[in-house]
């Protein structure tokens, strides 16, 4: 399980981001808040949520890890998916 990932950002939109770490890009889904909390950095780091199901492999990214635990609680509630948690963030 990956915890947290830091490196140099490549590409920021939105709605996700790529960070570059030792060779490898990681794309993040990433919420409004942590976009504001990482736009002009350079660098940075990303508490990370994995989803991994049959069809996708997706990595949640967030500035915080107190953002994280907002996530996990919503996505603990029925019919609440990552997404739309994302979204409620």
């Amino acid at each position: 399980m990956i915890d947290f990932v830091s490196g140099d950002v490549v590409a920021l939109t939105p709605t996700d981001v790529v960070l570059a770490n030792h060779g490898v890009g990681y794309l993040f889904q990433i919420s409004m808040q942590t976009y504001a909390a990482i736009e002009g950095k350079g660098n940075a780091l990303l508490y990370a949520h994995e989803v991994i199901r049959e069809d996708a492999y997706d990595l949640y990214g967030f500035f915080s890890s107190t953002e994280r635990t907002l996530f996990r609680l919503l996505i603990s509630v029925s019919g609440v998916g990552p997404n739309t948690a994302r979204l409620l963030l």
